[in-house]
């Protein structure tokens, strides 16, 4: 019997084969008709991932959308990228939304977003208008801006709600509801008007509308910068670490129009098939679009408390180049576990140090001020010096940098520029406002500055900014208006100081800034001519005024004003230079109406406008610690060995060494003619500068005992309160010595200042062992024309030395932190194999089928040699078997 079924098994089989040769006479069976079903509609399928201080990814089919960084945050930049989305043919075709929301389960009401003009700009003034039944799901919110029964389709408008609150009432939503049951929704911008029942939203700025529309390029990627904001900034959103909130990724899809089938009339279908912008911004309201988003849940750091109920605090004044540093050990001596707690105050270094030594009879100590923070020390005559003889103990290194915000077009492929070598001379051309911007020869018949004859319009044009920075050509910013200067404050301040001794100890800088002309013709402006470096203190000093154009010329907006003036960008604070660069609107100024509704009103300066991603131009000075808390990049600077180095951690190890104490305080001085190769040139040391005598004994002890656990324990690097932040290098031991020598100093009130024996580093082969490495310190050398009094060194690129490598100043990997995927993409199991198999079986069959009535014949020729075969592969079995 079993080699009779093998028979008929491996007749099937050949027959599978046979049916389907050609002279088969087989009749075609046409399938029965099936009734057609509408689809179905689209259903909620959102993809969420936890925050994250890594890079975190979402990925749903061919679609992957990264965030930089989502956990732990402040007001800080945030990446966002994606590759697999549709090309973006312009601006208004296949956009992404992105979005901050309240909560971490947001609805489109929790979001805070507006309009976008044509080129992208964040606006909120008008609608952003969808059409609610074109596509499925039909709109189910009241927010119908027509009514309901228009033939054609009625719109919709999503309002903002303003009010978190579980009441549903249509007072917290920023809109009206109308006499005929349509509803109105306010643009986010728009003014308060009483008579139309408008409440402003007070917090809808430029500073705070970080809502994007991004664009994919022709190979599927796309990239777009935001940034994140605290209840500080806007408390309409009210994000913080007690109050939750989400960024929200909407790409925008062209999605089919509805059916007969699905409920839509033939006048809305013929409407859909021929309406435009079915993929434009505003869609990204409608739910099949929403219901596609990429939800990533944000977390936020502690604000900077205060010690509420302690009396025992130790109180510093002074640098912000610890102010991030300080931001998570105030809460961490707050503790009840602490012996004494810690306050600080922001102020300019200089105001700081003359506080130490002002008077004050009401203080405990009978002086102003008791500790500063600062890295330039008191001069050996000065009263702070004699009366107080303050020592000087490092609590944290970190560095002045010069943070940009520039993008960049390259192969009609736009994005931010993310490497930017600045030397000595090109620093100081933007200090001294020696580019002229629209007031040069040959430019639309604007007046000449004469200050600045015909030098190059900006930096972007200067052809030794373009030689160290060779896509320069497609920077944006190049034909901007504006000559480009430094974001900087105008008060004095150890960081301007350290930067102006940078640019001195270079000798194309010196010579340029007393009236030498660089290699391509481009002088300094005749009112900075002989300026005296290093100095704390900076000044404008090119007051020029543009003259009141005669006819046929241009420039009559700033007729009267001084173009230079205007277009000098000055900030309140280093946290304030990397905000405008974050967020790309600088402090510049441009003519405007006195009153926009008056053309006869004059023109006065007021604020430049946002500058677009795509259009960025900003460069800021601040520090180092400020620029990697917001995510602004800042440019590699040359150092006297002609090297271009970024401000790493390593990078300001390898600074120190070298350094040169001073004999009187204490301090080390950087030695920016003899630094090493590998070393950053801006890298700076903060002190805690404290009296060794005339302090009362509480405060001296108090003051001691914080000085020891900030060179200490606060050296661990790590993301809660008491650990060292990002952009600071922990204190070599060396340093850690003199810390706690300063600190008994303290304690002893003897009057003596404790001077270290040599310089800071542990180990001039390995000066950061304690800190892992980020961006190798050898950087590729470009050289300037005029050698050594140009832009680098005539030597070879040094061989990199030693990697310093562990420790507690740069980010750990979180290894409980992995990207998040979409649960699309996992296994199936069986069904995986078993369906296709199914699929294949049933198949078979249909193609037998006809061959089965075939060999049911008896006699038939087919029959016959199905026979003889089934029996050759019966043996061919049988034969298998015996040998097995």
């Amino acid at each position: 019997m079993r080699p009779r079924k093998l028979t008929l098994i491996a007749g099937a089989f050949v027959l599978a084969v046979l049916s389907v040769a050609p002279g088969t006479a087989v009749a075609w069976q046409p399938p029965a008709a099936v009734a057609a079903n509408p689809p179905p509609d689209p259903t909620d399928q959102a993809l969420v991932a936890e925050p994250s201080t890594n890079p975190v990814t979402l990925q749903r089919g061919g679609v992957s959308v990264t965030a930089s960084k989502t956990g732990n945050l402040t007001r800080q930049m945030i990446s966002v990228s994606w590759t697999g989305l549709d090309p973006s043919s312009d601006f208004t075709k296949n956009a992404v939304a992105i979005m901050q929301c309240r909560g971490l389960n947001p609805t489109r009401e929790d979001c805070w977003i507006g309009n976008v003009s044509a080129d992208g700009d964040a606006l909120g003034s008008i609608g952003m208008v969808a059409k609610s039944n074109f596509y499925a799901p039909v709109e189910p919110s009241d927010w119908y801006s027509t009514p309901k029964t228009v033939p054609s389709g009625p719109s919709f408008w999503v309002p903002f709600r303003t009010v978190d609150s579980k009441d549903d009432s249509l007072d917290q939503y920023h809109g009206r509801r109308n006499a005929n049951g349509t509803w109105t929704t306010f643009g986010m911008a728009i003014p308060e008007d009483t008579a139309l029942g408008v409440k402003a939203i007070e917090d809808f700025t430029p500073s705070t509308r970080n809502f994007r529309r991004g664009v994919t390029q022709p190979n599927g990627t796309g990239q777009v910068q935001t940034w994140v904001n605290t209840a500080a900034e806007n408390p309409s959103l009210g994000c913080s670490d007690k109050s939750p909130c989400s960024l929200v990724v909407v790409p925008v899809r062209d999605r089919p129009c509805r059916t007969k089938e699905q409920g839509a009339t033939p006048l809305l279908i013929s409407n859909c098939a021929k309406a435009t912008g079915a993929t434009a911004f505003g869609n990204w309201q409608l739910l099949a679009n929403w219901y596609e988003r990429y939800v990533f849940k944000l977390s936020y750091s502690p604000s900077l408390p205060k010690c509420v109920g302690r009396t025992d605090q130790a109180k510093f004044i002074g640098s912000e180049l610890t102010g991030e540093a300080m931001r998570r050990w105030v809460p961490a001596r707050c503790q009840s576990s602490s012996p004494s707690a810690l306050d600080y105050t922001r102020a300019w270094e200089p105001d700081s140090l003359r506080q130490l030594g002002q008077r004050d009879p009401a203080s405990a100590s009978k002086y102003a001020a008791d500790a500063a923070v600062v890295s330039e020390p008191a001069s050996p005559d000065d009263p702070v010096s004699t009366d107080r003889k303050p020592g000087y103990a490092p609590i944290a290194v970190t560095g002045f940098s010069i943070g940009y915000s520039i993008d960049k077009t390259v192969d009609g492929i736009t994005s931010p520029v993310t490497d930017l070598k600045l030397n000595q001379r090109l620093v100081a051309k933007m200090l001294t406002q020696s580019y002229p911007g629209l007031f040069r020869p040959n430019k639309d018949g604007f007046a000449v500055n004469p200050n600045t004859g015909s030098n190059p319009a900006n930096i972007f044009k200067d052809p030794e900014f373009a030689q160290l920075n060779p896509q320069a050509a497609g920077f944006a910013g190049s034909n901007a208006a504006e000559g480009t200067q430094l974001s900087m404050p105008t008060a004095r301040s150890d960081v301007f100081l350290a930067l102006t001794r940078w640019v001195w100890a270079d000798p194309s800088a010196r010579a340029f800034l007393q009236g030498k002309a660089d290699p391509w013709g481009m002088t300094v402006n005749k009112t900075y001519r002989g300026w005296q470096l290093p100095t704390d203190d900076y000044n404008l000093n090119d007051g020029w005024l543009a003259p009141t154009p005669t006819s046929g010329t241009s420039g009559a907006t700033f007729a009267g004003l001084s173009p230079q003036a205007l277009w000098a960008p000055a900030i309140n604070s280093w946290a304030n230079g990397a905000d405008i660069a974050m967020i790309g609107w600088p402090l510049s100024q441009t003519p405007s109406l006195k009153d926009s509704t008056n053309p006869n009103s004059g023109y006065v300066g007021k604020r430049d406008q946002v500058q677009l991603f795509g259009t960025r131009h900003i460069f800021s000075l601040s520090v180092q610690s400020e620029l990697d808390k917001s995510g602004v990049l800042a440019a590699d600077l040359r150092n006297s060995a002609g090297e271009f180095v970024a401000p790493t951690v390593e990078a300001m190890g390898y600074a120190l060494d070298g350094a040169i104490p001073d004999k009187n305080s204490g301090v080390w001085n950087l030695d920016y003619a003899g630094m090493d190769e590998r070393g950053y040139p801006g890298t700076m040391i903060s002190y805690a500068a404290v009296p060794t005598a005339n302090l009362p004994s509480t405060l001296a002890t108090r003051y001691a005992e914080n000085i020891r656990w900030m060179s200490t324990d606060g050296q661990q690097w790590g993301q809660e309160a008491g650990q060292l932040p990002d952009g600071y290098l922990a204190l070599t031991q060396a340093m850690r010595d003199q810390a706690a020598k300063v600190a008994d100093a303290v304690a002893a009130q003897t009057g003596t200042v404790p001077i270290p024996p040599k310089d800071p580093v542990d180990d001039p082969k390995d000066p950061t062992p304690n800190d892992p490495p980020t961006k190798a310190p050898n950087q590729p050398k470009t050289d300037s024309p005029d050698n050594n009094n140009g832009g680098g060194a005539k030597t070879p690129t040094p061989t990199p030395g030693p990697t310093p490598s562990g420790g507690p100043s740069q980010p750990v990997k979180n290894a409980n932190t992995k990207p998040v995927a979409a649960t699309t993409g996992e296994s199936l199991g069986w069904l995986a194999w078993g369906l296709p198999a199914l699929l294949a079986v049933g198949l078979a069959a249909g193609v037998a089928s006809p061959g089965i009535r075939v060999i049911a014949q008896p006699g038939h020729p087919v029959r016959r040699g199905l026979a003889s075969g089934g029996s050759y592969l019966a043996g061919l079995l049988r034969r298998g078997r015996r040998r097995g």
